[in-house]
């Protein structure tokens, strides 16, 4: 009965755009947020300041994304960082980028 039970289950194996999403963002974010924002109060004292010091970085984060989309648009190639690095400095450079990473 129970071996039945086990192999009778109707489980559906897929992910929908909004679960591919949290995911990605929870991947992303990780714990440190979390984790760091006891850390950050201490120092500044202010929530107010806390919350500038968090929007600031959101705001450099995404410049850093919007520069890479940029990227990945000016050489729409397979490879990702490898390829912006060999056509701004050359194979050696690429190479060593790879490897350090």
């Amino acid at each position: 009965m129970l071996k039945n039970h086990l192999n009778n289950h109707n489980l559906k194996r897929e992910i929908g755009l909004f679960s591919a999403i949290i995911i990605v963002v929870a991947n992303i974010i990780g714990t440190g947020i979390f984790t760091t924002s006891g850390f950050i109060m201490e120092e500044l004292g202010s929530p107010q300041a806390m919350l500038l010091c968090w929007l600031a970085g959101g705001l450099f984060a995404l410049s850093g994304a919007l520069c890479y989309g940029e990227l990945g648009a000016m050489f729409p190639k397979a490879g990702g960082e490898y390829i912006f690095l060999r056509e701004s400095y050359g194979k050696g450079m690429a190479f060593l980028s790879g490897c350090i990473s």
